[in-house]
């Protein structure tokens, strides 16, 4: 059975509410979960977290690790997981209209619901690599389906009003967020189930430390490494205190994998892709 602490009491929200998109470090936590089946109640009686320590099969995750380093591509659009935003400064001195955040090495697989459903392009075009993740994939389904019962319930009622196409098959996903070597600052996610849960697993190579997950509100924070998977509400502010290691000696991977909201008003792929022909700027998704 997991061991279940029982907060008493949280940060005021709004001391919490100026940490977005700041970095977060030791000053940040008083309980650290590792190594061990932890559950973590809120004062209110909800799941914070629900870590499972050592639940994914080691060949698993070996196969899936070289095609999710792969998926992690530069990308500027990460927001306040990433520091924040800017509007930057073009060559010509003026300032950019396009928003901005710095670069970090962070990709998404499997659909998206923006501005139309689709696949996203690294599960489109590196076959290969997605059919090796997949298996990763669904072992984690399988914890969360486990684990967290009725929060899988919600999450697959939405998934069975979504055209199959754009479901992850087999599981209850539609998305996964691959992030390498990424030290995210305080944010909330954005775009998924409410009713589901924030499904995370790490895997990495090397040695460094660090890189633990914090949510400042309540003072906890996780030692994700390889095999371990969490199940949290993301809904929280939560980042990571920084990664330590010798650069080049290490690599960390770490995986979101949730439902998108949206996805329950995707058409099927033929009549998304007649969406995306006639789309014209400010349309609503799928007639919402």
């Amino acid at each position: 059975m997991p061991r279940t602490i029982k907060l008493r009491s949280h940060a005021p929200d709004d001391w919490v509410e100026v940490l977005k998109a700041t970095y977060l470090d030791s000053q940040h936590y008083r309980t650290l979960v590792r190594g061990e089946d932890v559950d973590v109640i809120k004062p209110d009686g909800s799941p914070l977290l629900l870590f499972r320590s050592k639940v994914l099969r080691v060949a698993v995750c070996r196969f899936a690790f070289p095609s999710l380093l792969m998926a992690a591509r530069p990308s500027r659009n990460r927001g306040a997981a990433a520091g924040g935003s800017s509007y930057p400064m073009k060559a010509d001195g003026s300032i950019s209209s396009t928003n901005q955040s710095p670069e970090v090495l962070s990709g998404a697989i499997g659909f998206l619901d923006r501005p139309i459903c689709r696949t996203t392009v690294f599960t489109a075009r590196e076959i290969d690599d997605w059919m090796r993740i997949k298996p990763f994939i669904r072992a984690v389904d399988k914890v969360f389906r486990d684990n967290a019962p009725e929060r899988y319930a919600a999450q697959l009622k939405a998934v069975k009003q979504t055209p199959s196409e754009f479901v992850i098959r087999g599981t209850a996903f539609t998305t996964v967020t691959v992030n390498r070597n990424f030290r995210t600052a305080a944010h909330k996610d954005e775009g998924d189930l409410p009713e589901g849960f924030g499904v995370m697993s790490v895997l990495s190579a090397g040695n460094y430390s660090g890189g633990y997950l914090v949510f400042p509100k309540y003072r906890v924070a996780v030692d994700m490494r390889t095999r371990d998977v969490l199940l949290a509400d993301v809904h929280e502010y939560h980042g990571n205190t920084p990664l330590v290691g010798v650069e080049g000696g290490f690599e960390r991977i770490s995986t979101v994998l949730y439902y998108r909201s949206n996805m329950r008003f995707c058409g099927t792929p033929a009549r998304e892709l007649k969406r995306a022909k006639n789309r014209r700027p400010g349309d609503r998704l799928n007639g919402r």
